[in-house]
């Protein structure tokens, strides 16, 4: 890798600036590391609305203020070096739904596992997760006077979540992932840019993976799972962000994954989150899954093939 940049950072020829990448992964982890502890410290529960807020804003956001500062530092677009354009709008649309296959795959994966199986015991899951035994009932009552099966709720509610809130959280984490890093390490070609930025994007999560997002019953367990998982779906958003040309597919793929991921544990009962969880052991087999159609895509399929060793050039 060469520590000098030069001038034009969309292009294949492009050389590896690495005090840029790691000021940019200096500050990535720094802002949302410091963060988690500050909230561990003083005391706030994430699954709280105040803990989920803060998570939103100081940790997911952490990538975006990085990305931000990072090109300020460097004299260079903000638009241009973090993909932010429209792009080619068919891929940001399949993107968008790809979390519709990655769970139904999760659950298809899960029920194979011994002592896993599926259900539709909705009050079974709202009491695992806190709510006493009157609300769930009342919650699943109101779900059986919905004109359409619960899972078409559920989906058409994530999917939503996924074009507007979720995604702009997920904007957050997606300028620095698959924004700023596709740009500047574009010339690491599709496998090795994909392997690197899953295992710094599970890494990132271990602060709060440790305080019990994802892993409750598991965490110090759940820092290895997620960051294997990780790495099985970044070539995914990797794939479709290069598709799209545009930092938009990765942001609206990752909204849509947080609002529907969470399926996956409603309706699989039998094992923990580190089997069931759309980030654990059965959304890494979803993720392999889906990943191969990407390869057929690419191989068979496209007009020019990205899954390769050769630099990338994401922006064009």
């Amino acid at each position: 890798m060469d520590s000098h940049a030069t001038p034009d950072r969309g292009t294949s020829e492009s050389r590896i600036h690495t005090r840029k990448v790691g000021l940019f992964l200096a500050l990535a982890f720094g802002i949302a590391w410091t963060g988690a502890i500050v909230l561990s410290l003083v005391g706030i529960e994430l699954r709280t609305f105040a803990g989920l807020v803060l998570v939103v804003v100081v940790v997911m956001w952490a990538p975006a203020f990085a990305a931000i500062g990072t090109q300020l530092r460097y004299g260079e677009s903000i638009r241009k070096g973090c993909g932010l354009a429209l792009g080619r709008l068919r891929w940001v649309g399949l993107a968008w739904v790809t979390p519709v296959a990655l769970v139904a795959a999760t659950i298809g994966v899960g029920t194979a596992f011994p002592g896993v199986s599926f259900t539709t015991d909705y009050t079974a899951y709202l009491l695992e997760l806190g709510l006493p035994q009157e609300q769930a009932a009342e919650t699943v009552a109101q779900l059986e006077t919905v004109p359409v099966p619960p899972a078409v709720l559920f989906v058409v509610q994530g999917l939503v979540a996924g074009l507007t809130i979720n995604a702009l959280a997920a904007l957050g984490e997606e300028l620095g992932w698959r924004g700023l890093l596709l740009t500047e390490l574009a010339p690491l070609g599709f496998w090795k840019f994909s392997l690197f930025t899953g295992a710094v994007w599970g890494i990132w999560h271990a602060p709060i993976i440790l305080q019990g997002h994802n892993f409750p019953d598991a965490p110090l367990a759940g820092v290895f799972v997620m960051t294997a998982a990780t790495i099985a779906m970044t070539p995914i958003y990797t794939y479709l962000t290069l598709r799209a040309r545009s930092v938009l597919a990765a942001t609206v793929l990752h909204g849509s994954f947080n609002g529907l991921g969470a399926l996956s544990l409603v309706y699989l009962t039998g094992a923990g989150n580190l089997a069931t969880a759309p980030v654990g052991v059965a959304g890494i087999g979803a993720a392999v899954f889906i990943t191969a159609l990407c390869v057929v895509h690419d191989r068979i399929i496209a007009d020019e093939r990205i899954m390769t060793g050769r630099p990338l050039s994401p922006w064009v």
